[in-house]
């Protein structure tokens, strides 16, 4: 989503979502409560199927703005209560286009969403009156920004059939290039988007970049603190407030400080001096001492410092949805029996808060609380591999590593029935060091196509310098899998 507000109100949302099914006129049914209340503010004045759309088109020479609705997808919710319930902006959409309502999810409706290449919600077309696309807007805003978004269909100089047919003729101008980049950018058409970048970007001289025209594209390729135009926003920062405001300058530097950050508890090993200029970093960026970024500094600084009862005042002062990535990234290594009693009394207070709430949130924190309780069964390391292969050296053990998603089925049996049995537990603790990896997140993707991870889950063994010397794929129980290793391993 375009709008951080929106993105707040979206996760709000999603934690506060009842499923039900509540019937809607013209609208069919949704699995969620609110809803209603949502879609009884909409003002809009919709036609329902393709077919009366496209012959209102040739009646009235208005183009067609197309919401391609699916009930499950939230932002599609979230545009009913900002946008579509604006009277003002209604009128204004009546006024220049004929407007279609369809969930291109229903069975009924999957063609449709097939011919144009709908997959990402939410999602809205604007088609001409033989069905053509004209413009591609993926996503959400709030107004008066989607409104812009939208008039932007109505011109051949900026929309994005407009402004493709110009540069496939050979129009490379800034002008023509950065309204093709506009479209593409709405129409998140990221392999053409960054291909004109190329070709844009070095038409910019260093000043270009605090033109507030230029911010979207700013936004969209600075991701690190070592990108040079994040540097030079930095050392501009009172250029870049002037063009396009504080607010929008902060949280572009807030969001790279604080995923950088996180970096470190995922892929990077923690460097004290590494970490603290990034400190002074946000010192020089000028970043309030109340914005989040710092937060997540004194969390990690203290993480690595193995204070961990400190930890979790800091987290709870965190927004939802950074607290959870936080959780689902900590790993707590070598704890007290205090540390890991206050360890286990913060994960059940979790649960407790989302048990009504958020069901699949609630089940990660029971599932972590679980974890800490359990005696027996496989006792995995928290840390990266390459720490792993290091004690498993000292050790002189082999590395058993299980590679798994969070979606996975299978994953959540081994990790619920096969791995805390006693007997297996034992066995495996002695012969090697263990570690589950998300083959999602931090280094899994890169140990995916290192070890060639094609199916989930599977389980690897390692021996002391990272070479895979055994390979299982799929679920099996505890007996199977203590037969297998231990035939592997040349035991009985």
């Amino acid at each position: 989503m375009k709008i951080t507000s929106f993105r707040k109100f979206l996760f709000a949302l999603s934690l506060g979502f009842t499923l039900s099914v509540t019937s809607f006129a013209q609208q069919g049914n949704s699995r969620y409560a609110m809803a209603d209340s949502l879609r009884s503010l909409v003002k809009m004045k919709y036609v329902y199927t393709l077919e009366d759309a496209l012959a209102q088109s040739r009646k009235t020479g208005k183009p067609i703005f197309f919401n391609c609705f699916a009930d499950w997808a939230l932002p599609c919710h979230g545009m009913n209560g900002y946008v579509f319930s604006n009277q003002e902006f209604c009128d204004w959409m009546d006024k220049n286009f004929v407007c279609l309502y369809m969930d291109v999810t229903e069975p009924e409706n999957r063609h449709i969403a097939d011919k144009y290449d709908i997959r990402m919600f939410a999602h809205f077309l604007v088609l001409d009156k033989d069905g053509e696309i004209i413009h591609r807007i993926v996503g959400g805003a709030q107004l008066p920004e989607f409104q812009d978004f939208v008039k932007e269909a109505l011109s051949p100089k900026t929309s994005l059939r407009g402004t493709e047919a110009l540069y496939k003729k050979g129009k490379r101008d800034k002008k023509t290039l950065l309204a093709y980049l506009r479209a593409l950018d709405h129409a998140d058409n990221d392999t053409a988007f960054k291909k004109v970048m190329r070709e844009y970007i070095p038409m910019l001289s260093e000043k270009d970049y605090s033109k507030n025209e230029n911010w979207f594209l700013i936004k969209h390729d600075v991701k690190t603190v070592q990108h040079p135009v994040f540097k030079y926003i930095v050392e501009h920062h009172d250029d870049f407030v002037k063009s396009v405001g504080e607010k929008q300058v902060n949280d572009l530097m807030s969001k790279v400080f604080g995923e950088e950050m996180l970096q470190y508890l995922t892929k990077k090993p923690y460097n004290a001096a590494e970490f603290l200029d990034l400190y002074t970093m946000m010192q020089k960026a000028e970043l309030k001492q109340d914005d989040e970024c710092y937060i997540i500094y004194d969390i990690i600084k203290k993480y690595f410092a193995h204070k961990y009862t400190e930890i979790f005042d800091d987290l709870e002062k965190l927004t939802p949805n950074v607290h959870y990535v936080m959780d689902t990234s900590l790993k707590y290594p070598d704890l007290t029996e205090d540390e890991k009693q206050a360890l286990l009394k913060y994960y059940r207070s979790r649960q407790e808060i989302y048990a009504s709430r958020h069901s699949s949130v609630a089940r990660f924190y029971a599932e972590r609380a679980d974890e800490l309780e359990r005696v027996d069964g496989i006792q995995f390391e928290a840390g990266m591999l390459g720490d792993v292969l290091k004690k498993a050296a000292k050790e002189n053990k082999l590395a058993f590593v299980d590679c798994y998603t969070t979606w996975c089925g299978p994953c959540k049996l081994l990790a619920k029935n096969t791995f805390p049995d006693k007997e297996l537990g034992a066995y495996f603790n002695q012969k090697f060091v263990s570690i589950q990896i998300d083959m999602e997140k931090g280094e899994g993707p890169d140990l995916q196509k290192k070890y060639d991870v094609s199916a989930y889950p599977t389980l690897l063994i390692l021996d002391k310098d990272g070479n895979m010397l055994h390979k299982l794929m799929g679920y099996r129980d505890a007996q199977t899998l203590l037969k297998e290793v231990k035939e592997f391993l040349g035991e009985k």
